[in-house]
């Protein structure tokens, strides 16, 4: 059953669901914009606090997350293109993308880590789970880079711009005329 509420004096509307039967992608609350025609926010929110100590948007749940779909790919090249999520983990905020698995074992593959700083405020680029980044070799304040998958080509040079990548543990540059230069060894 599904009840909508007000409180006394609070201007709170609770909506309330206790159904039970819902299909994993369904929701409690659905908003739609329906014409096409017209490119306009399905939802905003504005806060006439002045202080700024309220947040605009809270979600609080076991596994807290906000998916993002993009759903004009026409063709795309993999069943995860154009998906995403921002999710909590404990004491780490993750950046994820969908992969490409389809079935039982379809998921998200991480793309970044952040700690918050009490937890040793680190990040982690690159490995496709947070559990990999092994809390972070024990250091506080640091940045975890995994190897490549396929390193930089001096043939595909950015002009005017520069690539950071680890290649077999080394931390490598290239700068915008395609010279690779070894950082620090492995």
């Amino acid at each position: 059953m599904t009840t909508i509420s007000t409180t006394s004096n609070e201007g709170t509307l609770t909506i309330t669901s206790n159904d039970g039967h819902l299909d994993s992608p369904s929701a409690v609350l659905t908003i739609k914009a329906t014409n096409p025609d017209y490119n306009q926010p399905v939802l905003r929110i504005k806060q006439a606090g002045t202080s700024g100590g309220a947040a605009s948007i809270r979600i609080d749940d076991p596994n807290p997350d906000i998916e993002f779909v993009e759903t004009g790919i026409q063709n795309p090249p993999d069943p995860g293109a154009g998906k995403f999520e921002i999710a909590v983990q404990a004491d780490q905020l993750q950046i994820n993308g969908r992969n490409a698995e389809v079935g039982p074992n379809k998921g998200f593959d991480t793309i970044v880590v952040f700690t918050r700083p009490a937890a040793g405020g680190n990040i982690g680029i690159g490995f496709p789970e947070a559990k990999d980044y092994k809390k972070f070799g024990g250091g506080k304040g640091v940045i975890v880079i995994a190897n490549a998958s396929v390193a930089p080509s001096p043939s595909k040079k950015i002009s005017g711009a520069g690539i950071l990548y680890v290649q077999d543990g080394a931390l490598k540059y290239m700068g915008s005329d395609g010279t690779v230069m070894e950082i620090a060894p492995a």
